[in-house]
């Protein structure tokens, strides 16, 4: 049997370094040993509830496999809309108050007194402070009395102002200052964080009825606050249901061309009714960790402290701890409140600080053992917010001085974790490889400045918890590439050296959808992507990313998680390349070393060691890999995917050769006599996955795989399938991408062409991997060798009128969304077609796009057919718009149906073909295998987002793979 072995090569291309020796040194102290390193809970996932539970257990192997130990509930931003029992009631000031006898799953609130303009990720609402709604308000509190609440406006650019109105609640000030900034741009975080006081004041005004009118001198000016004294404020702080802000005679408040941002905002809210029904519920999360065949799994909870309340909090405590008995130790007290995305926010240092301990006061008090995590910052630049009075103070040193000093006054820790999060790459355009890496290494001095704050303010040692880290927050397919790797390994190690004896660190994200970023092309920060359509992988509906990658090389190939492995110092002749260094307490040969490669060229190294100028070592080495020859991400829209598809694989130094290659962008872990201490296991499947599950004669199999031996090395690795063709069992050795068997990591990609010989029909592709001490791992892929596909039956070519076509209209919201449908009639071959004109309206307060939609029945002939094939030609007059065919299953049960997205043709018309085994959910419910033609109930061809079009639809067949042929007509439209 002939068939195709492609090794993926290690030529890299050549940069000005000579290839034959390395120039560059890292050099290792191994004779200072530092900072014992802790592993014990250090990798942490987030499970948001966002996702469906079948995500996470697709993803159990994955964290598993990667070392993650705890586990992070409910979300980020989340944490402070979600209240986490279902069963209570609301007080009469929208406070939640959970129930103490029972519990349900929890739901999601939103403020009932928002200041802040809210638009984070499709979640927009207006501040209450200009909605034209006398029913609604903002109430500021005053959580400390030196830091009392107000609000600033942002407008784009600078306008000119000349009077001001406010309309007050039940809770007005004596008097309020009215001031503008007096520069043309508040550098981020803005004005309400500023480290220098730059507002002038236009006056004092004093408050005499429930509406003050004010009018100054016109001014030019970008920024305004109103502010107030709290000696001038009841005491239970202040209330506005209405402002405006004239320009001459226009309310510059009136339209949406603005922000607020409004300091220290009274908790308090309502249900959303956008977002109900949440399955990853606190008990549907508990169960989950606790089926890790692994002990150790811990739970982080994030309390909900932007809209819930201490006494929450605290029952919360209570039912985990002593209702329930599962002895969670780790809370968080809210997420980001520093922020102005978070409901709530944003807070002051001194406002959280105060939120804090009134809410670590009360959750001690139903167990002390618990271990308190504050205040997770959004970011780990400690010298860019101000605290909160644009005193020239930082937030993050001022709320560690302010816990310091509560701490001392009462003789209790309160504190007992330091949560922070890390993004450090912000680019609006341009955005590439060498910069992000660049950005990453911004860590390092921040985390020096924390630690000289935490050692000068806190009595004792703290943990540090990076509860969130990634290169960046913003969409693009950068995130998804190689690079990504070592921009995340580089910011883990730069935390790690630091902190490692007291350090946990959590990459986000678990999962996330791709999405759209400033370079307009998709991608995310998530470890794991869903499954490229049509193929198959271990993670069943997801694959992992080159995150996933980054994070493994830096934690489990890099620590060697529950070994004694100490920082030791270490230095490069090159700026290219940055290195982190362990070696073993015990056995000083033990060494490992991180390189991140910051450039776009090969770096080639040698690893010199201090202790060996006076003794020589004689040890193994093994030089592990990750960059484009393993990991490549292709296209850069929604449907790009990786190839190949490999983790990190391991080469051998043998001989005389020191020299290590670190690909461009790429991340090497040296590991240098890592396996005397422990005996080879069985070894572990770190990824697989098959481009292709269904096949055809011409088509090729497309394999790849990555495997570890803990203890030992690799041997081999061999595929069998059984009734390959009429000579029987096809059988083929691997080899791994650099051509060798001899390293604890490796990845192959094995290619075998389908010829002519073949056999139709499913099969199953056994692969079993040979490690030292011949331990085998062994475990099987399906797949399935189709017939040629042909059109067997017409469902519709539109050639009777509008009467005979089985259609109906289905839209959402009481608007003005719409869709209709005209037959226009022609002549043969291509005959009549439909034209779907659409109108949809987004409601303000809709969470994700709103749809129009043609619903089509379908004929009994679907149940055995295997796709169709269609023709179409779209528009959309909304740039953010598309066009979606969802193919309706009554094997969904939560309305994530089986979905492709069309292309916005702008009127010219296209044919397309869609294979039902290939098809994919949209991806945020519960995971079906695989559409069951027998179970379509109808499909529906969508127009998403606000906008106006058409769908132009004609010669819609369906495809089998036996029968008779029914030929489509040739040829396309060429009409409009």
């Amino acid at each position: 049997m002939k068939f195709k072995k492609i090794l993926c090569s290690m030529a890299f291309a050549l940069s000005a370094t000579p290839a034959l020796a390395a120039q560059n040194v890292i050099e290792v102290d191994d004779t200072q040993p530092g900072i014992k390193i802790n592993t014990d809970n250090m990798m942490g996932a987030d499970l948001a509830i966002w996702n469906p539970p079948t995500r996470y257990y697709d993803m159990a192997r994955a964290l598993a496999t990667g070392g993650y130990s705890i586990f992070r509930f409910p979300n980020g931003s989340l944490s402070n809309d979600y209240h986490w029992n279902g069963a209570g009631k609301y007080d009469s000031t929208g406070l939640w108050i959970p129930s103490d006898t029972s519990w349900a799953p929890g739901f999601l609130g939103e403020t009932i007194y928002r200041g802040t303009t809210k638009d984070n990720y499709g979640f927009i609402r207006r501040s209450h402070l200009a909605d034209g709604d006398m029913n609604t308000m903002w109430w500021g509190e005053i959580l400390n009395p030196n830091d009392p609440p107000w609000v600033v406006i942002e407008f784009p650019e600078k306008k000119d102002l000349d009077s001001i109105i406010i309309d007050w609640g039940n809770l007005r000030p004596k008097s309020f200052e009215l001031s503008y900034w007096t520069e043309d741009y508040a550098e981020y975080p803005g004005v309400h964080q500023n480290l220098e006081n730059k507002l002038k004041r236009w006056g004092t005004v004093k408050v005499t009825s429930n509406q003050t009118k004010y009018k100054f001198a016109t001014t030019r000016a970008r920024y305004v606050a109103v502010r107030f004294k709290t000696t001038d404020l009841p005491s239970k702080g202040v209330q506005i249901r209405e402002m405006k802000l004239y320009s001459g005679s226009d309310d510059l408040l009136a339209g949406n061309d603005y922000k607020f941002f409004a300091m220290s905002t009274r908790n308090g809210d309502k249900p959303r009714t956008d977002w109900t029904g949440i399955k990853w519920h606190f008990e549907e999360f508990m169960t989950y960790i606790k089926k890790f065949p692994e002990k150790g799994q811990n739970a982080v909870i994030c309390v909900n402290a932007g809209t819930g309340t201490a006494k929450e909090a605290a029952a919360w405590v209570h039912y985990a701890n002593k209702v329930k008995k599962y002895n969670i130790k780790q809370w968080q007290i809210g997420n980001e409140l520093d922020g102005e995305w978070e409901e709530s926010g944003p807070l002051s240092a001194r406002q959280y600080a105060a939120r804090f301990i009134e809410y670590a006061r009360a959750m001690k008090a139903v167990d002390p053992s618990i271990i308190l995590h504050g205040p997770l910052l959004s970011t780990h630049k400690m010298q860019q917010k101000g605290a909160g009075l644009l005193d020239g103070k930082y937030w993050m040193e001022e709320f560690l001085r302010i816990i310091g000093e509560a701490e001392k006054a009462d003789g209790k820790r309160y504190l007992d974790v330091v949560d922070l999060h890390t993004y450090p790459y912000w680019a609006p355009e341009n955005l590439n490889a060498a910069d992000m890496l660049k950005a990453s290494l911004d860590v390092g001095h921040n985390a020096d400045t924390l630690n000289a704050w935490m050692n000068k303010y806190l009595e004792g040692k703290r943990r540090v918890f990076l509860s969130e880290f990634s290169t960046s927050v913003q969409g693009s397919q950068i995130w998804m590439d190689y690079p990504q790797a070592a921009g995340m390994a580089n910011i883990f190690a730069q935390y790690l050296v630091r902190f490692g004896d007291r350090f946990q660190a959590l990459p986000w994200d678990a999962f996330g959808n791709v999405f759209e970023g400033p370079d307009h092309t998709w991608g995310t920060i998530s470890m794991t992507a869903l499954v490229k359509e049509g193929s198959w992988n271990l993670w069943e509906s997801l694959e992992p990313t080159a995150e996933y990658y980054g994070v493994y090389m830096a934690y489990m190939r890099f620590l060697d998680p529950g070994l004694d492995y100490a920082v030791v110092p270490v230095k490069s002749t090159t700026e290219s390349v940055v290195p982190y260094a362990v070696c073993h307490l015990g056995d000083q040969d033990r060494c490992h070393v991180l390189l991140v490669n910051l450039t776009d060229t090969k770096q080639i190294v040698q690893v010199d060691r201090k202790s060996e100028k006076k003794k020589p070592g004689n040890y193994r080495t093994e030089v592990d890999v990750f960059g484009a020859e393993q990991f490549k991400w292709i296209g850069d829209q929604k449907d790009a995917y990786p190839y190949p598809k490999m983790g990190p694989s391991g080469r051998l130094l043998e001989g005389k050769n020191r020299d290590i290659e670190i690909p461009p962008f790429g991340t090497v872990v040296v590991r240098m006599n890592a396996f005397t201490h422990t005996k080879p296991t069985s070894p572990t499947i770190i990824a697989a996955a098959l481009e292709k599950k269904v096949m055809t004669v011409g088509d090729t199999l497309d394999l790849f795989v990555t495997a570890v031996q803990e203890g030992g090395e690799l041997a081999g690795a061999e595929i069998q399938i059984k009734k390959w063709d009429n000579k029987g069992t096809l059988t083929v050795r691997a080899t791994p991408d650099d051509g060798k068997w001899n390293s604890s990591i490796e990845s192959f990609h094995l290619q075998i062409p389908l010829t002519e010989k073949v056999s139709i029909g499913n099969k199953e592709i056994k692969v079993t991997i040979t490690g030292k001490n011949k331990k085998q791992t062994s475990f099987t892929i399906p797949f399935r060798v189709r017939g040629a596909y042909r059109t067997t039956s017409v469902m519709q070519n539109f050639d009777n009128g509008l009467d005979n076509v089985s259609w109906f209209p289905v839209v959402n919201g009481d608007n003005a969304t719409s869709m209709d449908a005209k037959v226009f009639n022609g002549n043969p071959p291509l005959g009549g077609y439909i034209r779907h004109d659409f109108i949809v309206e987004q409601p303000p307060e809709l969470g994700w796009p709103n749809y129009s939609g043609a619903y089509y029945n379908v004929p009994e002939e679907v149940k055995k057919s295997v796709g169709i094939v269609f023709d179409y030609a779209t528009t959309h007059n909304n740039p953010q718009g598309y066009i979606e065919l969802q193919i309706m299953s009554s094997q969904v049960e939560d309305y994530d149906e089986f979905m492709i997205r069309l292309k916005n043709t702008r009127g010219n018309w296209v044919r397309d073909t869609l294979i039902w085994e290939n098809m994919k959910q949209e991806g945020w419910g519960k995971t079906i295998p695989q559409l069951d033609p027998t179970k379509i109930k109808n499909f529906a061809f969508r127009a998403r987002h606000s906008g106006k079009g058409y769908i132009s639809l004609d010669n819609i067949y369906l495809l089998g793979e036996d029968g008779k042929e029914v030929p489509m007509p040739k040829g396309l439209r060429r009409l409009r």
